[in-house]
Parts: C-alpha cells; sequence; structure tokens
C-alpha cells in the first residue's frame, strides 16, 4: 500500500490560505463553545427570549403560502426579495422623514453583512477609514479583512468628537490622502450605549463632503428607544447621499432569521450587487418579514420591545446602585441594548470580568472594543438577554466581583 503524507498540514495550509484569511488568522471569530454552567450572561447583545415573535412569524408564514407560495420558493434575485424592499422603502421613507425608493435598498444576511458588501464593494488594501473608538469588533474585523488601515476617532460620553474626526481628516488631506469612508454607530452605540446629537451629526456630513468622503452607518438598534425619539439618522440628513445605513431584522424581530438591509444612493447599491456572489438572501424569509411590516405587526413589536428593555435598564440600574455604585459609573443610555460601565481607578476591566466569570456572571471586556489598543478601563454589560428575574442576582454577583478586586489590590 502506498503511503502517503497528509496534505493539509498547517504549513500547506498557510501557504494555500488567501491573504485575506492570513489577515485574520486561523481563529475562529464568535464562535466560541457555550458555556456548560448555568451562567447569567450580560455578554451578548441578543434579544429578550420571551419577546421573540415565534406567533407573529406564525401568522406572517401561513399569509405567505397561502398567497404566494411559487414565489416564496423561488429563486428572489440578486437585490433580495422584491416585497421586502418595497416593503422597507415606504416603511423607511416614513420614519426616515425623506423618499426612500426601492432602488436604494439591498437585503442582506444581517448587517454585518451588509457591512460586509460595502467593504466588498470599495476597499482596496491600503485604504483608510476612520472608526469610532471604542467600536463594535465585529465590523472592525470585517474591515480589516480587506487589508484597510483603521483610524481610530476617540468618542467621549456624547458619543463620536467631532473636532478629533476633522484633526484625522486634516492629517491624511495633508499627506495627499482621504479617508474611503467613516465607519459610525451613531444611535444608542455599540458598545458605549451613547446617542449622537443633531450637532455632532451635522458636523459630521459636513467633513464628510469637504474631506470627498462618506459615512456608513450601523444602525441595528436605531429603533430600540426607550422615551425619546432619536435625531434623524445621518442618511436621512445626507438626504440619503453621503449616507449609507445598515440595519438588521435581529434586534428587532429576531437573530435566527439572519436578514438585514442597506440603503445608500441607488448607484452604490447597484454596484453592490454587482459584486455579490450568494445569489441574494431567502425569499421566503424575505416575504414573511414583509408580511410582518405590512400587516403592521412589526410596528406594533418594536413598541413593546421599547417597554420590555427600558423596564430592564431600570432594574440593572436598581442594583448597580445597590452592588455596585462605589465601584462604578455609566452614562444612562437612551435606548439599545448596553450599558458602558467605567470602573473606578485601580480596577482592571479584565481582572474584573474573570472574578465575575469566577461567579457564573459574563461581561464583555472593555479591550477588545478598541481599534488602536488605547482601551478605557470599561466593561459592557447587556442587559437585554438576560431574565428579568435574574438581573438583580447577576448585578450582586458582579458587584462582589468587583469588591474582591478592590481588596485583593488594596492588600498589594
Amino acid at each position: 500500500m502506498m503511503s502517503h503524507e497528509a496534505y493539509w498540514t498547517a504549513e500547506n495550509l498557510e501557504e494555500m490560505v488567501s491573504r485575506r484569511a492570513k489577515i485574520l488568522g486561523p481563529s475562529v471569530w464568535a464562535a466560541a463553545t457555550p458555556d456548560p454552567r448555568p451562567v447569567i450572561s450580560f455578554a451578548g447583545g441578543l434579544p429578550d427570549i420571551p419577546s421573540l415573535p415565534g406567533e407573529i412569524l406564525l401568522k406572517a408564514s401561513r399569509a405567505v403560502i397561502d398567497r404566494e407560495q411559487k414565489e416564496a420558493l423561488e429563486y428572489g434575485g440578486t437585490f433580495g426579495a422584491h416585497p421586502l424592499r418595497a416593503a422597507i422603502a415606504e416603511r423607511s421613507s416614513r420614519i426616515e422623514g425623506i423618499p426612500v425608493g426601492i432602488d436604494q435598498v439591498i437585503i442582506s444576511s444581517g448587517s454585518a453583512h451588509g457591512i460586509g458588501m460595502v467593504c466588498e464593494t470599495l476597499l482596496d488594501p491600503g485604504d483608510t477609514v476612520l472608526v469610532e473608538s471604542p467600536n463594535f469588533p465585529g465590523s472592525m474585523r470585517t474591515i480589516k479583512s480587506f487589508g484597510a488601515e483603521q483610524v481610530a476617532v476617540p468618542m467621549d460620553e456624547y458619543g463620536l468628537r467631532v473636532d478629533r474626526l476633522e484633526e484625522e481628516l486634516k492629517k491624511l488631506a495633508d499627506v495627499g490622502k482621504r479617508a474611503k469612508f467613516i465607519y459610525s454607530i451613531p444611535t444608542h452605540q455599540n458598545p458605549a450605549g451613547c446617542t449622537l446629537d443633531l450637532k455632532r451629526r451635522e458636523r459630521m456630513l459636513e467633513l464628510a463632503r469637504e474631506y470627498k468622503t462618506f459615512i456608513l452607518e450601523d444602525d441595528a438598534y436605531g429603533e430600540l428607544w426607550f422615551e425619546t425619539p432619536p435625531p434623524p439618522s445621518l442618511f436621512a440628513l445626507s438626504n440619503g447621499d453621503h449616507g449609507v445605513k445598515v440595519s438588521s431584522f435581529s434586534k428587532i424581530l429576531a437573530t435566527g432569521l439572519r436578514m438585514g438591509w442597506a440603503m445608500g444612493p441607488a448607484p452604490l447599491i447597484s454596484r453592490m450587487a454587482a459584486v455579490r456572489f450568494d445569489m441574494g438572501t431567502s425569499p421566503y424569509l424575505g416575504r414573511v418579514i414583509a408580511e410582518t411590516i405590512r400587516n403592521g405587526d412589526l410596528d406594533r413589536h418594536v413598541e413593546r420591545l421599547r417597554g420590555i428593555y427600558l423596564r430592564k435598564l431600570e432594574r440593572v440600574e436598581a442594583a448597580l446602585k445597590e452592588h455596585c455604585a462605589q465601584y462604578t459609573s455609566y452614562v444612562r443610555p437612551q435606548g439599545g441594548f448596553f450599558l458602558w460601565l467605567a470602573l473606578r481607578p485601580g480596577l482592571n476591566s479584565r481582572d474584573v470580568q474573570l472574578a465575575a466569570n469566577e461567579r457564573g456572571v459574563i461581561v464583555g471586556q472593555g479591550p477588545q472594543f478598541f481599534a488602536d489598543g488605547q482601551a478605557t478601563n470599561h466593561v459592557r454589560l447587556a442587559f437585554s438577554y438576560v431574565a428579568m428575574e435574574d438581573i438583580e442576582e447577576g448585578i450582586h454577583r458582579l458587584g462582589e466581583a468587583m469588591a474582591e478586586v478592590a481588596e485583593r489590590n488594596a492588600a498589594k
């Protein structure tokens, strides 16, 4: 019998993989094995479990199968299911306050895919992208994979610092470069939770026009405001011209649908479709979601979610006041899923995360959210997924973890 050496050795694999694969390395992102322990997780930005709209989706599915089974179960085209694009365009025209045409909408497999399509269409190795810092690690990973340089623009408690944005744009211009785009999460930012005010939004757009770039607006959480609607989106303020807005049904319906959309100038949306290789998203799911928009169920569901997440936030705040007040502070978010806890001097975010983990409480460690490694001393608390009845106990254990780290440091 002829013996053969294994072909897919680590050395051969590294020689064969693409430049993008080499940039990212062998680790699989967001594929961690579930913790086998009974933990209380404040780690992931996931929707509230009891609110998942199974009945809404069943009702919409039955209507679609009864009315348009043939079209729903055939291929749907590169841009995505036409009924969903039309429903999004109509609904967005109402929400954004500007006319949005169907040719400005493309359906994606969640907002992460939409961001990837923008990058696929626009980025070359060596391009520069300006990104908020802190920021969502998944988007930074996508931008990095195309060989682009990410320049971190710091934030304060009110969001992106537009004075620092101007400085970075000017630095690029002084050496004959420009940013390909500015990546921003202006509404209920992940991880910081803050919402950019109208004045800063308008200044961002002024700078984008002045320095001949545009804004990629990630708006996964924008509809989940608690009491006061946020300012108009950057997409709306630019009249759909200097902003591309990427949104998702993951946070307002269910993550398992893997459906989102991008809105932008029609010529750019068309070029995004031209470089697409996945044959489009599911026509069936697209038509089901379109039905939830047409029959009003989506809007009613979003309204219910706002109340659910506000009540969760209030319970988290009460528990933080009781158990963690001497160790941390935060700026109250106006919506979304996250609290960005600033730890008092002397408490290290990694130490707090580990001590909490030992008590069966999972939180996000601050440094992973920074593009340039210039991390502040924060932990991210996602309050959306935790069961209402577990919030008090989870924050109690987190407070114990903070106390342990503080005592340990004091004894040094």
